[in-house]
């Protein structure tokens, strides 16, 4: 099983940072709105969401990890990680996370896409 952090283009064209264990379900999710545990209530009021980028790491505890180091990145951090996907290892390093990350492939991000 993957564990996946990635960033969402929403509807207003500010930017989400997740966590979760399947790509297109959690795009999905969100833009069908919040509905009780699933979805999230930004996105609910900020759609559509466009998966824009995202990493695979080897734990949950990773995930969320790497989750809050891209959350504590200013709006330019996150647009330069969504045009240069491999800077998030200065983001890992900066805040010495020694972990492995890899990217997800184009292939992987256009199979989220959800009309």
């Amino acid at each position: 099983m993957g564990y996946w952090v990635y960033l969402a283009r929403c509807g207003d064209n500010t930017i989400y940072t997740g966590a979760t264990t399947d790509l297109k379900r959690r795009v999905k999710e969100h833009n069908n709105g919040f509905t009780g545990h699933h979805g999230a209530k930004y996105t609910a009021a900020h759609r559509p969401v466009t998966l824009v980028q995202a990493w695979e790491v080897a734990s949950w505890s990773d995930a969320l990890k790497l989750e809050y180091a891209i959350k504590r990145c200013v709006r330019s951090e996150k647009d330069r990680l969504i045009k240069q996907p491999e800077q998030i290892h200065h983001v890992a390093e900066r805040r010495k996370l020694g972990f492995s990350i890899l990217e997800a492939t184009k292939e992987l991000l256009n199979q989220t896409d959800i009309p």
